[in-house]
């Protein structure tokens, strides 16, 4: 879209983009002006596949047109290309006026196509006598929304331009404005065209507005596409930032999570702000989560937590209304109706326990209260393990629970659709069955020190019976798991086995991988060695570049005592340093289009350090730890004595 194309090139509207002499005259203005087109096809496709009305489509097809206009138009400037730019502006701007006033009468969609057409034809006539006369049928049209919009919300109807909509407007406002020839920041040669931010922006409002246009009209609608899209994309970036952040994310049960049904995740919560993160990785998607409104204190926080789409939950402990809970059970409702995918944390608070704490009733009362708007609700219990909360490039595992049927638990409640009463004792058993459920498939041992241990016998045990000599984090999680679910006794055997066979790997100055009998990937070291040989420079250059950002997200760590807390500060350090240093790295090394591109070649360079360096540093202890066993030669037979007796002790507990 674009306000006062009609305006001389020299005048006081004008495009800041200098025209050239090539097929395109503004390059920047004209290919930005293809986001409407990738607009207008997404819409196209979404009313194909029946998840907006028709009339929708019919829309959809004048952004397209609207956006071949302005490409024609940015790239030669003739009285037929600014015709096919400013008609489908003016069918556009008058489609959406006519949702806004249709809506009032209960015909949003009719309206909308009326208002379209009338807006085509009075555009037509009007730019066939004054090529400024279009912009008399935007004015109008925006005028007609201001008004149906105050109206509507004096009638209490859900409001479509909510803050940040209006935000956003006002962005691109300001981009057209600041993109014009007169504006002290125009710089006709140059690659940053506020313009174009003005046509990109657009054609995103565009999209923002059908998404909550429908919403507004059809509240059980499917999940709206930004909001989809957001999910997706974060889903993607959380996939990303686990790998990133752990050496390995092993998922069991995956299968257990239904594709076509609307689910209510609930997942232990020992990690941090790295527990949900793992799960939107391990899921493929981000579920809606809940948490503590007390984050929603913090101002820097708020941003992002609107992005992700996280839901508030007041608690009494933190000086909040509980009643304010009932709206926020009512957007979960509403989500599952629609089929998607909410998860809670139901202890309800997160540390570093040995196991489970108290489930809390929050999950079951908003199933229960989401049945009657969603009678295939399941229930999917999630269990997370680390292998190490300290260290960076850890290995974690993510064990899915087979899902509850909700409405296998519904009690005796009278579920009506207006008012759902909830029979408290269908709560309390709910809830019960929701802790067994979480606790199946998480970490359940007597104490942390306890769960180090026998994690740690555990790992010998595996790696003896592995043939690469490196075992799974899954496979130590569900030894360890067994072990701690044997008597007092068999424990304390395998405990006392483990505490004799570490005090001997300490006395030698050794770890359990040096004297195990793990065998070296040669072939991985030859690889490693030839990626240093030939990129040994870019290697250390990336190194180097990265090195303050690992040095502070070192000393954060360290500053922080608590170790539950340490994962979250590691992540949320580690992530803004590094895109820090992306952005830094842009600026310093080179400029315009080049500085984004250098920042995205570091990135990646981080990327290609991380595959090589840690292997490498892990086989060259492995080596020098081999070469201390020869040289502790007379201590080495106990040492591998009291190893055998662990792996002894583990399986006898196993086998029994």
């Amino acid at each position: 879209m674009s306000l006062g194309v009609a305006a001389a090139e020299d005048g006081e509207f004008s495009d800041c983009e200098r025209r050239g002499s090539g097929w395109i005259d503004q390059d920047v203005n004209a290919w930005t002006s293809l986001g409407y087109v990738a607009v207008g096809l997404l819409l196209v496709a979404e009313v194909a596949r029946s998840r907006l009305p028709r009339s929708i489509g019919v829309f959809a097809a004048f952004v397209v047109l609207e956006g071949f206009g302005s490409f024609l138009y940015h790239a030669d400037a003739t009285d037929l290309s600014q015709g096919l730019h400013d008609i489908p502006l003016a069918a556009m701007v008058a489609f959406i006026a006519g949702w806004h006033v249709g809506r009032l009468f209960g015909a949003a969609g009719r309206w909308a196509v009326v208002g379209l057409a009338l807006g085509v034809l009075v555009g037509t006539i009007l730019m066939a006598s004054d090529t400024q006369g279009v912009n008399s049928v935007v004015a109008v049209g925006v005028g007609s929304v201001v008004v149906a919009e105050v109206v509507a919300r004096i009638r209490k109807v859900t409001a479509v331009w909510t803050m940040p909509l209006l935000a956003l407007m006002g962005i691109a406002l300001v981009g057209w404005v600041l993109g014009t020839g007169a504006s002290p920041l125009c710089e006709e040669d140059s690659w940053a065209q506020l313009h174009g931010l003005w046509h990109l922006l657009t054609a995103l409002i565009a999209l923002v507005w059908v998404d909550k246009a429908v919403a507004a009209a059809q509240p059980e609608h499917p999940p709206l596409m930004m909001r989809r899209g957001t999910d997706r994309t974060i889903g993607l970036l959380a996939l990303v930032l686990v790998h990133v952040f752990h050496r390995s994310v092993d998922v069991r049960g995956r299968d257990h999570v239904p594709a076509a049904r609307p689910v209510l995740i609930v997942a232990n919560h020992g990690n941090g702000f790295v527990d949900p993160i793992v799960l939107a990785a391990a899921l493929g998607t981000l579920p809606r989560f809940l948490a503590k409104a007390a984050l929603w204190k913090v101002a820097v926080a708020r941003p992002f937590l609107a992005l992700a789409g996280v839901l508030p939950v007041y608690r009494s402990s933190d000086g909040d209304r509980t009643s304010d809970n009932r709206s926020v059970f009512e957007a979960c409702e509403l989500d599952l109706a629609r089929g998607s995918m909410v998860a809670i944390f139901p202890e309800g608070t997160t540390g570093d326990r040995a196991g489970l704490d108290r489930v809390r009733s929050g999950a079951a009362r908003i199933a229960l209260g989401a049945l009657p708007s969603a009678p295939d609700l399941v229930i999917v219990p999630i269990g997370l393990a680390f292998e190490s909360r300290v260290e960076t490039r850890s290995r974690t595992v993510v064990m899915i629970g087979e899902p509850i049927v909700v409405a296998d638990h519904r009690g005796d409640a009278d579920h009506d659709e207006a008012d759902a009463k909830l029979d408290r004792t269908a709560v309390v058993a709910l809830t019960e069955v929701i802790g067994d459920a979480l606790e199946a498939v998480s970490p359940e041992f007597a104490s942390v020190d306890e769960r180090e241990i026998l994690r740690a016998a555990a790992r010998i045990e595996r790696d003896d019976a592995t043939v690469t000599g490196v075992a799974g984090f899954g496979d130590i999680e569900v030894v360890a798991r067994r072990l701690a679910a044997t008597s007092d006794e068999a424990r304390a055997s395998v405990i006392d086995r483990y505490r004799s066979y570490a005090t001997r790997l300490a006395l030698v100055g050794l770890d359990d991988r040096q004297v195990g009998r793990v065998p070296i990937p040669w072939t991985r070291l030859v690889l490693s060695a030839v990626a240093i040989f030939f990129a040994g420079p870019l290697l250390i250059t990336v190194t180097l570049i990265y090195l303050p950002a690992l040095v502070v997200v070192i000393v954060a760590t360290a500053l922080v005592q608590s170790t539950a807390t340490k994962g979250t500060v590691r992540f949320l350090v580690g992530l803004v340093t590094g895109l820090v240093t992306l952005i830094v790295a842009g600026i310093v090394i080179d400029d315009g289009w080049m500085a984004f591109l250098t920042a995205v070649a570091v990135g990646i360079g981080g990327a290609f350090a991380l595959l090589v360096w840690p292997p490498v540093i892990r086989q060259v202890a492995a080596i020098h730890g081999r070469l201390t066993a020869r040289d502790r030669g007379s201590l080495m037979k106990a040492v591998r004595s009291d190893r055998a007796a662990v792996i002894d002790a583990v399986r006898n507990q196993l086998e029994t």
